[in-house]
């Protein structure tokens, strides 16, 4: 089961950059998977519509491609590498999010974006004290 929080902080004006920066690293790897989906025709069950439903091109779960995916993300990184590990990891969450939406009928084709100002740490990395 995965839970989320949210902390208050007195640290606003610190944490925004790094906030602005993960948001445009999920962003900038949703942009990356998007371009690799084709769109491939199947007729529904039935009826005498088609469907287009998406399909990768190359295999986006291999070690290869998140590698230069991570390695394309830490050029020019300020902060610290898990950071972009966990914009990756939220960006595959999102895009598989969408895509079962999107094959019920939920979502329309276009691009899902991430636009609020979030970040996901990993819970080893949290100390939450009291």
């Amino acid at each position: 089961m995965l839970r989320s929080y949210t902390l208050q902080h007195e640290c606003g004006e610190e944490l925004e950059p790094l906030l602005r920066a993960y948001r445009d690293a999920v962003n900038q790897t949703l942009g990356e998977l998007w371009n690799n989906i084709e769109w491939e025709r199947r007729k529904v069950k039935g009826k005498k519509q088609w469907r287009l439903l998406p399909k990768y091109k190359v295999d986006i779960h291999s070690k290869e491609y998140k590698k230069k995916l991570r390695e394309s993300l830490l050029q020019g990184w300020p902060y610290a590498a898990h950071w972009v590990d966990s914009a990756i990891k939220t960006a595959y969450s999102i895009l598989k999010s969408w895509r079962k939406n999107y094959v019920k009928g939920e979502r329309k084709r276009r691009r899902p974006t991430a636009r609020r100002l979030f970040v996901r740490a990993k819970q080893t990395l949290i100390k939450l004290e009291g």
